[in-house]
């Protein structure tokens, strides 16, 4: 009888065996998938990193910059729609407005001039900022500029003169408000915020500056306009909130901004905003600012701001009104607010 044997192999150690012939197989697929990379020396970046990486030439990472919010440019205009209201006094004898409206009745001796705006002065302003090194690579040159400026307004407005006599009937007077603007500017741009970088910036302004305010010629009107020619300088300020809100705010001082003009050859009526009240006059004004403005889309904004400018005229000598035998005082305020569209390049 044959006795025939045969081995047995543990069941265990067969599906040891499987389970590492498994594992090899992906491994061996793994190395033999990595060789061609190794081979040409580079690896692909993570498909998330691609959003923010770019490569070079030569197959390495670049970071890609994104332009700052509120960077200088080249050109920037806004037109807007303006409102004006206009308030002007005269007072003889004293300093100021108010300082005549707290004497005492029998005190207030003289002809007197108050001039307010039933309605608001509508009209259009027009300005434009040019920084032609904008782009410099010198940061401290980028601010260097000019700015430019034309505003005029059209409305009615009631008069009232006061005098010994008592006060006369409320007259509508049209009129018109015309101001231009010429300053060279510098401004120092800084970065706002982290997450996206931001640009606002404080700078200076200086140049010349007008304000003429003219009423109609009639007879029964017997008071004048005022035209003004002065230099000013100004200090503006410029703070990102957000993406696309920014808060813009200014001051100013208006430099010796006198009313009035030589006379004309034929006596115009320029000549009586002097003469009217004094022999000769000082003055002094200020003007403020504030506002926000924005990105709407691409090249676009918007503007929308509060201005204020206050003239304040101390007339000396003998005027031909009666009770200005020593002079006096009279305050002109303009408060406008403009609402505009913004186009930069």
């Amino acid at each position: 009888m044959t006795t025939t044997r045969s081995a047995r192999v543990p069941s265990g150690l067969l599906r040891t065996l499987a389970l590492a012939g498994a594992l090899a197989a992906p491994a061996a697929a793994a190395s033999d998938a990595l060789t061609p990379l190794a081979f040409h020396g580079t690896r692909e970046s993570p498909a998330w990193l691609s959003l923010r990486l770019g490569t070079t030439p030569s197959g390495r990472a670049q970071a890609k910059t994104e332009p700052e919010v509120g960077a200088p440019t080249w050109v920037r205009l806004n037109l807007s729609l303006t409102a004006t209201w206009r308030r002007y006094c005269a007072r003889p004898g004293v300093d100021s407005c108010g300082e005549y409206d707290r004497l005492p009745e029998e005190e207030q001796l003289g002809d007197t001039s108050d001039f307010s705006s039933s309605y608001p002065y509508l009209g259009l302003a027009l300005e434009a900022e040019v920084l032609p090194l904008a782009r410099h690579p010198n940061s401290v040159l980028r601010g260097l500029g000019l700015q430019l400026g034309v505003q005029r307004g059209f409305s009615s407005s009631d008069v009232t003169l006061t005098g010994d006599g008592g006060q006369t009937p409320v007259r509508e007077v049209s009129a018109t408000d015309t101001a231009f603007t010429a300053q060279a500017m510098y401004r120092f741009y800084f970065r706002f915020g982290t997450t996206r970088p931001q640009q606002g910036y404080v700078g200076a302004r200086a140049g010349i500056q007008t304000r003429a305010f003219d009423v109609e010629a009639s007879t029964d009107n017997p008071l004048t306009g005022t035209h003004r020619v002065f230099p000013s300088v100004a200090l503006d300020l410029s703070v990102p909130l957000f993406s696309s809100v920014r808060l813009d705010a200014s001051g100013g001082l208006l430099l010796s901004p006198r009313p009035g003009h030589s006379p004309d050859a034929d006596g115009g009526r320029r000549a009586l905003e002097v003469r009217d009240y004094g022999t000769s006059v000082s003055s002094f004004g200020w003007t403020a600012e504030l506002g926000v403005s924005g990105d709407i889309w691409g090249p676009f904004g918007y503007d929308v701001a509060w201005r204020l400018a206050h003239f304040k005229d101390r007339f000396s000598g003998a005027g031909t009104l009666t009770g200005w035998d020593d002079g006096g005082a009279a305050e002109e305020t303009y408060s406008s607010l403009h609402v505009g569209l913004i186009a930069t390049y």
